[in-house]
């Protein structure tokens, strides 16, 4: 599994954050509330490791073929329709929406 290059720089933050508010919370909160303080570290935590699930780039086995289609994008398909595309194209286009959660790679490949 690789990260993608534009996700070092917010992987970094989440990490300076994660030390940041963990030592904080560890040196301002009393000892007496250790369980408040082992809550907000695991918090922490969990918001570090959306953040680097979130910029994976996972390596995908693409099985190529005459009738294989092949989705440049994690996510479920809630779109497949014909629609007219005045920018580029300027005629008519088959139009693939995908929606991805936050859980979802995000990256586009292509095949």
């Amino acid at each position: 599994m690789r990260i993608h290059r534009e996700g070092y720089k917010y992987i970094i933050i989440a990490t300076i954050l994660w030390i940041a508010l963990g030592w904080a919370a560890s040196h301002f909160i009393p000892t007496s509330l250790f369980w408040l303080t082992a809550i907000i570290t695991f918090l922490l935590f969990l918001v570090w490791f959306w953040v680097v699930a979130f910029f994976r780039i996972p390596v995908r086995n693409m099985v190529h073929g005459e009738e294989k289609i092949i989705c440049p994008a994690d996510g479920k398909v809630v779109v497949i329709e014909e629609t007219f595309e005045p920018e580029y194209f300027k005629d008519k286009r088959l139009q693939v929406s995908i929606f991805m959660s936050p859980i979802n790679v995000h990256v586009n490949r292509n095949p």
